[in-house]
């Protein structure tokens, strides 16, 4: 991938971050007062995680393109039937790869979100979700790459420990002014590593056919 467009389904991200800039477009999912998914233009994020998420791929992909969708409100907190909607979203539009750095617990509603996985999956995306200890949905899918974090590996390092299954530094980009250990910290953000570490290896490109995945 020369340029990859890369989805981030998360909190939303600030576009005007010195660690994002570039190219970035998306979308916000949310349910209406009746329970319907809508969609409007204010990906804006409320928290900061997507944002940190961004600007990891951003960092190991300058020129990609970055297609946002968010599904979190301020509270970080959200709905499978969003969540899958988005992967959906992200792979109609035109998205090599799709970074995940969430989680959903296993249950009835998570079967949407194993099957927009299985639909972004066989329309040609690379999937990377981030993975904890519970091995939560999505990243305990077939054909979803796990992404787990591990501080012992240098700061930009990316290792390979198991099938489909990779480690990363669990830590954001460092801000001016701000300690490390006051920082963000999780596998959310070795996902965002790995899925910039993948999208460069040519044995993993993807085509950018969506033909079988449309997000209506």
């Amino acid at each position: 991938m020369t340029t990859p467009r890369v989805g981030i389904v998360d909190t939303g991200v600030n576009p005007w971050h010195s660690h994002v800039g570039g190219r970035v477009d998306g979308c916000r999912l949310f349910l209406d007062g009746r329970g319907r998914i809508r969609e409007d233009g204010d990906f804006r994020d409320p928290v900061g995680h997507g944002t940190a998420v961004a600007a990891l791929v951003r960092e190991g992909l300058p020129a990609a393109e970055l297609f946002v969708v968010r599904v979190f409100d301020g509270a970080r907190a959200t709905y499978p039937s969003l969540v899958a909607r988005a992967i959906l979203r992200a792979a109609a539009a035109g998205c090599d790869a799709i970074n995940l750095s969430l989680s959903v617990e296993r249950g009835p509603a998570s079967e949407l979100v194993a099957a927009a996985c299985e639909a972004a999956l066989e329309a040609g995306c690379l999937l990377v979700a981030s993975d904890g200890a519970t091995r939560s949905l999505p990243a305990a899918l077939p054909g979803v790459v796990s992404a787990v974090a591990d501080d012992r590996l240098a700061f930009g390092e990316v290792r390979e420990v198991g099938p489909r299954r990779f480690a990363a530094p669990g830590r954001p980009r460092d801000l001016r002014g701000l300690p490390r250990e006051a920082n963000l910290w999780g596998s959310s953000f070795a996902c965002a590593r790995v899925t910039a570490h993948l999208c460069l290896a040519p044995e993993l490109k993807r085509s950018r056919d969506v033909s079988g995945c449309r997000a209506s």
